[in-house]
């Protein structure tokens, strides 16, 4: 795995334990689910930088699979997982709209998910 590409999955996996770090306490529930969004994120532009892709500077986690898409198009298999999470990355960190903790759980499901589908595609 190229440097650059292992600095990519590191990032992603601290901002992972840093969700699981804030998911039991109450009150950084958004907090906790922009971890989320942020390690499938960087997830994402590991592989996408591992086939050469130059990166465009966007947060959406679907267009980002779509993207992956073009190169295995497996990941349409990961389009139902990140739905609903760049909200996270936008909606959830301005006043107005809250994340739960169910919204939590879920998102912490679904990263589970993804690193796993992503850690076989990238080394």
């Amino acid at each position: 795995m190229r440097e650059i590409v292992r600095e990519w999955v590191k990032k992603g996996d601290s901002d992972f334990i840093a969700a699981k770090t804030l998911a039991p306490q109450k009150g950084v529930e958004n907090q906790t689910g922009f971890h989320c969004q942020q390690a499938i994120e960087k997830w994402l532009k590991a592989y996408l930088i591992k086939q050469g892709e130059e990166l465009r500077k966007i947060h959406d986690l679907t267009a980002l699979v779509i993207d992956c898409e073009k190169y295995d198009p497996t990941f349409q298999e990961l389009e139902p997982l990140v739905e609903g999470l760049t909200d996270f990355a936008v909606e959830f960190r301005y006043p107005g709209e809250s994340a739960t903790m169910e919204d939590v759980q879920d998102a912490l499901d679904k990263t589970v998910k993804v690193r796993k589908f992503l850690m076989l595609k990238i080394e």
